[in-house]
């Protein structure tokens, strides 16, 4: 299967001079953490890098950095913001070449185990629990309980998906978001996962994932 990066987002909120996939994060950039995790899955066969702000220096970095990278590396270059939809259709038409397609937002990280999540080759949506940012308060006998950053019982997309590409493509428009524009046209499974995950979408995202244990 193909695995697509959709890194081509500005990251203003990064607050950072370097283009958001190649902010530090626990020692090393956050597109490396992803480069680093896929290496361990035989079961993809060719990275496709989706970008478009800044997209020469992330080039440069992967070929500086994965020039010996253990399965090929496509970049796939938006000229203008076409939104996450946009962005994958135009991976796919110009370098999708198998069956299924793992995607995955740059800035978000996790240990979902590739090889699981394909074993049913349905349309997956990866979903985990997410940890409030911020204290719970709730009434008990009239009077305040606070609870710090609880983890909440509901799911949350954690940026990881996995389709089919001939279904995907037909659904996908020039440009749009996936979240509205595509999957309500869609039937997508949950892959629940209960492990680690983590969206490094702000300075303070990264401050936090620095500092857990």
């Amino acid at each position: 299967m193909d695995a697509i990066i959709l890194a081509g987002g500005k990251g203003n909120r990064m607050e950072h001079e370097l283009p958001k996939p190649l902010v530090p994060a626990r020692g090393k950039a956050i597109l490396a953490h992803q480069f680093d995790y896929l290496k361990k899955f035989k079961e993809i066969d060719r990275i496709i890098l989706s970008l478009g702000h800044r997209a020469d220096e992330v080039i440069d970095f992967i070929k500086k950095n994965y020039s010996d990278y253990h399965v090929p590396i496509f970049f796939s270059i938006e000229k203008e913001p076409i939104g996450t939809a946009g962005a994958l259709r135009l991976a796919l038409e110009n370098f999708g070449q198998s069956d299924f397609a793992l995607v995955l937002n740059c800035d978000d990280l996790t240990d979902i185990d590739i090889s699981k999540l394909v074993k049913d080759a349905a349309e997956v949506i990866c979903v985990a629990h997410q940890r409030l940012p911020f204290g719970l308060v709730e009434e008990e006998n009239g009077f305040a309980v606070f609870k710090e950053k609880p983890i909440m019982k509901e799911w949350v997309s954690t940026g990881w998906y996995f389709f089919n590409q001939n279904n995907l493509l037909e659904n996908l428009p020039e440009s749009g978001s996936l979240e509205y524009d595509v999957f309500p046209k869609i039937k997508l499974r949950l892959f629940k996962h209960l492990g680690f995950w983590r969206a490094l979408n702000t300075k303070k995202d990264t401050i936090e994932f620095e500092n857990e244990k």
